[in-house]
């Protein structure tokens, strides 16, 4: 599925926010390396502030190059960026690239379902275009 030229929104030591606006979503793909917290909650905050300003509520988590979360990162991430009030956004849905080899690993009915995660609906991917087209079909 695709959807025509992705935007830059943001970028930082931590990785860029793109979006695309055809398909109403955004991408938020981090680089590899070593990275600040605050690089983090700043790619982070530009993601959520784009999401809200386009009244969106779909992304696309490129994990694929990136180093993982550190304890300190992770705990930010599910205590606060992942803690939207569901009053200010319905449903929210993210499918999360990950390397085909770390996929792999994972069982084939956690990999292939849904999960969901404080507000996140999300499912798991070794394809951007195939990440898309679930997003696509999504409300």
């Amino acid at each position: 599925m695709a959807f025509g030229k992705l935007r830059v929104h943001f970028r930082n030591a931590a990785g860029q926010v793109l979006e695309q606006p055809a398909g109403r979503y955004i991408i938020i793909r981090y680089t590899s390396g070593p990275r600040r917290l605050a690089d983090l909650q700043t790619l982070l905050g530009h993601g959520k502030q784009l999401l809200a300003l386009r009244q969106w509520h779909k992304v696309i988590g490129d994990h694929r190059r990136m180093t993982p979360f550190a304890p300190a990162e992770a705990s930010w991430v599910t205590d606060c960026w992942l803690s939207m009030p569901r009053n200010r956004m319905r449903e929210f849905y993210g499918a999360v690239l990950l390397p085909a080899d770390v996929l792999a690993r994972i069982p084939t009915e956690q990999a292939a379902g849904e999960s969901t995660a404080n507000a996140l609906t999300y499912r798991l991917f070794a394809d951007e275009p195939e990440a898309a087209a679930w997003l696509g079909q999504l409300p």
